[in-house]
């Protein structure tokens, strides 16, 4: 008995090495352009992505807050236990509980593996969106952000609004689902999966909003969810973002652009408002001070006010947790080859001049 005992650390420690070479092997390949793009982006992870989503599609409620809530209770649980072992000095039985979650950490890596770590390494998303070269200076982004400016007050006559001044959507959650799906499909493009996503609403919404987090693209379950504790007319923008990861972006630069063209195309007015109004705040905050205050005057006082609600909503959830959340966010970003981190959300200033160009013909 003690001999077949003693047979079984050399095999766990094979089958764990066995995992870790896998699992390195498919890191290894997706660091390489052609095989992240034709195997996995178009291949692999479109494929296992397609089928996860359909089943996940089925349900209405998120499955990623409920399992973070599993995760997070679980976690403490498994912390307390070990405690537990060590202080009655049972070594043997703890060390099968790290070994075991050492196996799931493996397991959950090699998932990450295939279902999304190789989109970071695909092309850029500029020619699928068909966005032309532009060349971007003072004086074009001076004018980029000037052509927005009138295009968004133009949007902003046409909203409706709340006693507060906060534009009101005209569209349920699904249904602004529905007019982002059919964005995705006018679009033409095979860069994108052609799998419908089905967002879901997050329940715990606010606990979100403490943590700095308006949307977030679950891999595991092929599921986009949104926070919808946030200003109404970030939702469809925010819902295009995340719907963005489902169809096969992972750069956050990437799925911002994806989701400013979506709306800012679309025939939808309330799509159009919800667009032009995060697309108009970046490249304001790309000038100069004194072209900042010239176009910012001319902006629509509605629109104006809906800018200062909403960073008066976002102010009531900003603290310590927000500042922890957000240093893991910069460090997952990092650690997926994204150099600027969280700052990498900010360089999208020469896809809005390309669709400046687009839009104005120049």
């Amino acid at each position: 008995m003690n001999a077949l005992l003693g047979k079984k650390k050399p095999a766990r420690a094979r089958r764990l090495c066995l995992l870790a070479l896998v699992t390195a092997v498919i890191f290894l390949l997706a660091q390489f352009p052609a095989c992240a793009e034709y195997l996995f982006a178009r291949g692999i992870t479109r494929w296992l992505s397609s089928l996860i989503g359909a089943v996940t599609n089925l349900f209405p409620f998120s499955f990623y807050e409920w399992t973070a809530v599993i995760l997070i209770a679980g976690g403490l649980c498994v912390l307390a236990g070990l405690i537990v072992l060590l202080a009655q000095r049972q070594f043997r039985r703890a060390g099968r509980w790290v070994y075991r979650l050492a196996v799931a950490a493996l397991c959950v890596l090699l998932a990450f593996g295939l279902l999304y770590a190789p989109l970071y390494n695909r092309a850029s998303v500029s020619d699928a969106l068909a966005l032309p070269e532009a060349e971007v200076n003072e004086q074009t982004v001076y004018d980029a952000a000037a052509f927005f400016v009138d295009r968004l007050n133009e949007s902003s006559a046409k909203a409706e609004r709340d006693g507060e001044g906060n534009a009101v959507s005209p569209h349920t959650f699904a249904e602004t689902a529905r007019l982002l799906n059919a964005q995705f499909a006018s679009l033409g493009s095979d860069y994108f999966s052609s799998r419908t996503v089905r967002p879901k609403a997050v329940a715990l919404s606010v606990p979100m909003s403490y943590l700095g987090i308006t949307g977030i693209y679950f891999p595991f379950y092929a599921e986009s969810n949104v926070n919808v504790n946030i200003p109404a007319y970030e939702i469809p923008s925010t819902m295009a973002h995340e719907m963005a990861h489902a169809k096969g972006v992972s750069r956050e630069g990437d799925a911002n652009v994806v989701s400013y063209v979506l709306c800012v195309l679309a025939e939808d007015d309330f799509l159009n408002y919800s667009g032009l109004m995060p697309v108009t705040a970046r490249l304001l905050n790309s000038l100069p001070e004194e072209q900042f205050d010239e176009l910012y005057a001319r902006l629509d006082p509605a629109v104006k006010r809906e800018y200062a609600n909403a960073s008066a909503h976002y102010d009531r959830y900003e603290g310590v947790i927000d500042s922890i959340s957000g240093f893991f966010n910069d460090l997952f970003l990092k650690a997926n080859g994204v150099p600027g981190g969280i700052r990498s959300y900010s360089e999208t200033t020469e896809s809005l001049v390309a669709l400046y160009v687009l839009l104005s013909g120049q």
